[in-house]
């Protein structure tokens, strides 16, 4: 095992899913990884994938306990016995023409499986007297080997018929979009008075924290009225003059009056401004000092902005309905081979919001779209694009189920060897009030579900009858 789990670990669990050998664990304070499971991916991947989406690089080389690809292939053949991983692997050390780079160490160590036993592999007869790791290549600028060119992905086929509508007890007869017609949401702040009022409050709503701006901006609908970017810009501005305002203030109530007149007051002033633009310069690192765009930033709240959330929360509830948001998974380091979280979260069903329309509770839940790529011989065989995932709906005891399966089978036979990619999934969503029934629609692997609540519900079923 040439790989560690440095004290800068921020346990946010990113690498766990992702090591194609469960090597990696949480451990007493930080994550750690067992070094005799960890064959550094080879056979799976050309590169690290704990040191790929690691959003704080912790996962380093071990300079003390350095093996080489061939310790690695031949533990990786101990665990993964179903795996046929042939003589062309991938692997990190492959240099131009498919030769493995020469390990500056080599130890043998056994897997902690019971009744398997390692075969001694032949080591150097001369041993280097001081041992000098070579600098990690980056991954970007790593070269392929050209002796095997890779193959293209095949075509998804488009199916030949219409998928048939799914019914499921307790859903109502009444087509979803019949439903939706009648269930629609007409929130307040789709009326012109209200985003009037939205509009001459920017400046102060700019203050609350991204995601309660996110949702805002959402239900607004316009950023002619509202909009995250500029609420916070105008935020920022005005707090320049709101912070000194509310020193001369306080030193007002602690010297008196007198303080107005006098030069001491330009201290007061001079610290007001100075904090608007440290917590200015905070709420925009993103841009300031990791350079991203502006649709990929995460703009903070003002230090007054979490306690005027707590105040608005009511009203900001009653007005987008927002129940569950989909949650934002770390993504880390980003590479062409990284299996992008959010499909992750999709392949476990965590991708979902759910909104309160008065009537009715609308959940929209996303299935997975992309077939990881996990370095298995067999992943070149299927295409790219996930096929559509067989599902049932229960509505049972307050909450509401949704179980989503994979039937491909070419899929679930390499979905059963990695950790992080799940053929099936279950999710149980609990419900605050009762509801009697539901329609539903599936389409362009997007379930939308119109859950209605008791007192309407009867109404629906009376009203079709």
């Amino acid at each position: 095992m040439a790989t560690m789990i440095t004290g800068e670990c921020i346990n946010c669990g990113a690498c766990e899913p992702e090591c194609p050998n469960n090597a990696i664990s949480q451990g007493d304070e930080i994550y750690v990884i067992d070094p005799l499971l960890c064959t550094e991916c080879v056979g799976f991947h050309d590169y690290e994938a704990c040191a790929a989406v690691c959003p704080v690089d912790c996962c380093v080389t071990d300079p003390n306990n350095v093996e080489g690809e061939e310790v690695l292939i031949a533990r990786a053949r101990l665990l993964h016995k179903d795996v046929d991983f042939g003589e062309k692997f991938e692997s990190r050390f492959c240099k131009e023409g498919g030769k493995p780079e020469p390990a500056e160490k080599i130890s043998v160590q056994e897997p902690r499986q019971e009744g398997v036993q390692v075969s001694p592999l032949s080591s150097r007869t001369e041993q280097k007297a001081e041992v000098k790791s070579k600098p990690a290549v980056p991954l970007s600028s790593s070269p392929k080997p050209t002796s095997k060119p890779t193959p293209p992905k095949p075509i998804a086929q488009p199916a030949t018929s219409a998928r048939p509508v799914k019914q499921f007890p307790g859903e109502i007869s009444a087509s979803f979009q019949q439903t939706l017609r009648q269930f629609e949401k007409r929130g307040p702040l789709s009326r012109t008075l209200p985003r009037v009022l939205v509009f001459l409050l920017q400046p102060f709503l700019g203050a609350l924290p991204h995601a309660a701006k996110k949702d805002l901006e959402r239900e607004v609908g316009s950023p002619y009225f509202f909009s995250l970017v500029g609420s916070t810009g105008l935020n920022i501005l005005i707090n320049m003059i709101l912070y000194p305002l509310v020193l001369m203030s306080l030193a007002v109530a602690l010297t008196g009056i007198d303080i107005l007149f006098s030069q001491k007051l330009n201290f007061y002033v001079l610290i007001g401004i100075f904090l608007g633009f440290l917590e200015g310069a905070f709420r925009l690192r993103d841009g300031i000092f990791h350079a991203k765009p502006a649709v990929e930033m995460t703009f903070g709240a003002a230090i007054y902005g979490v306690p005027l959330s707590y105040v608005l929360q009511p009203v900001m509830a009653r007005q987008t309905g927002l129940i569950r948001s989909t949650p934002i998974p770390v993504d880390g380091f980003y590479e062409k081979g990284f299996v992008e979280k959010l499909e992750r979260e999709r392949r476990y069903g965590n991708v979902y919001t759910i909104e309160d329309w008065g009537a009715a509770y609308f959940l929209r839940m996303e299935f997975p779209r992309r077939v990881p790529d996990i370095g298995l011989p067999a992943r070149s065989e299927i295409p790219d694009e996930m096929p559509d995932y067989d599902y049932d709906l229960v509505l049972k005891d307050g909450h509401f189920i949704v179980k989503g399966k994979c039937t491909d089978e070419r899929i679930r036979k390499i979905s059963s060897s990695v950790g992080a990619f799940p053929p099936e999934f279950t999710t149980v969503i609990p419900l605050q009030k009762k509801v009697e029934g539901f329609s539903h629609r599936f389409g362009n692997k997007l379930l939308e579900v119109l859950l209605l609540k008791e007192k309407r519900s009867k109404g629906q079923e009376s009203s079709h009858r």
